[in-house]
């Protein structure tokens, strides 16, 4: 008869997904069916904006709560985040940070909906009409690209690259510049359709091509996790670091919509409708555009102006009612529009 304890049952591999939100960076650890084994977050000091439609968050910020919430999630793990194998970022659409040559700020994050480069955004839009229109999209007043441009008019030489945020987060996990993914990389520019950067634009803006990172598709490693990192994080020495998507596709490929014909309404501050089709889907207003899907798909979607606010005045005591009473009436029989 053996006399020793039995040996525990070893853990399963997990994986995290790091959000870096507007108020908040959020870490969620699960296993390989798909079940939480741990999670925490913290805090992002508020972003600056201003009536001029400037919209800043200090991006030095952003390593030490991801630092912080790693940490704190990979301790309440059974083998202190050594079951980890992988590790992905995801963020803001839109958001950026210009970088000097040793990857640090040279200023603050430009967010998502910041407006300050809109007259260049325009002119973007105008110099690359036909790439946009093959891929109904359009160049809005806050899209990262028109930023870009300001970032390299304000700080000339001593720009090195801008990156957005997941690059910047990864060069801290890595300990080296990463790639970025096709999902954070949409608003900047890039032709997920052709697989390269609006070249005929960049240059008509004057922006060099080699001041944004080169572009990978999502699932994609663009390193592990370094010496540095892992001593910071508890994320084991070698663990892969994967290029993840914006918040918005990651949240719809969490539902489980990914393959072509399944689609899903998320409720937020906004309401946002995103789903799955084998072709590319145009809308000649550029309010319905779409991402690329990691397969080669597309995810169609768009935000509508109301969602989650309508429900800011209601008590959170009636909140699990409504929740029933919305599962009882099920999915829609038919969809109208207007």
């Amino acid at each position: 008869m053996n006399s020793e304890s039995p040996r525990p049952a070893p853990s399963s591999p997990a994986v995290i997904g790091i959000d870096v939100a507007t108020a908040s960076v959020r870490v969620l650890c699960v296993d390989g069916q798909g079940r939480a084994r741990a999670e925490a977050q913290a805090d992002l000091p508020p972003p600056v904006r201003t009536a001029a439609g400037t919209s800043e968050q200090d991006a030095r910020s952003w390593w030490p709560a991801v630092r912080s919430a790693l940490r704190r999630t990979t301790a309440a793990l059974p083998r202190g985040g050594r079951e980890v194998v992988a590790v992905a970022v995801s963020a803001t659409s839109g958001t950026i940070v210009p970088t000097g040559t040793d990857g640090e700020p040279l200023g603050p994050a430009l967010m998502y909906d910041d407006r300050r480069a809109a007259g260049i955004n325009a002119e973007a839009q105008r110099a690359g009409s036909s790439r946009w229109d093959a891929l109904g999209l359009s160049v809005g007043p806050t899209a990262a690209l028109g930023r870009a441009v300001w970032c390299l008019r304000t700080y000339g030489s001593a720009l090195h690259q801008v990156l957005h945020t997941p690059e910047f987060i990864g060069r801290e996990l890595t300990g080296h510049p990463v790639d970025t993914d096709w999902s954070h990389a949409l608003k900047s520019g890039y032709d997920a359709r052709a697989g390269e950067w609006a070249h005929e634009v960049f240059d008509a803006l004057g922006l060099p091509l080699a001041l944004l990172p080169s572009v990978g598709a999502p699932g994609t490693e663009a390193g592990v996790v370094g010496p540095e990192a892992a001593e910071a994080t508890g994320l084991p020495e070698g663990c892969s670091v994967r290029l993840g998507m914006t918040d918005g596709c990651a949240g719809q490929i969490a539902t489980g919509a990914v393959e072509p014909g399944r689609f899903v309404g998320v409720i937020g501050t906004t309401y946002v409708l995103k789903g799955v089709s084998e072709h590319l889907v145009r809308d000649a207003t550029g309010a319905f555009y779409s991402h690329r899907h990691p397969d080669g798909w597309w995810l169609p979607g768009g935000a509508s102006n109301t969602g989650g606010e309508c429900l800011a005045d209601v008590t959170p005591a009636r909140l699990p009612a409504l929740d029933a009473a919305a599962s009882a009436r099920g999915p829609a029989s038919y969809v109208r529009y207007p």
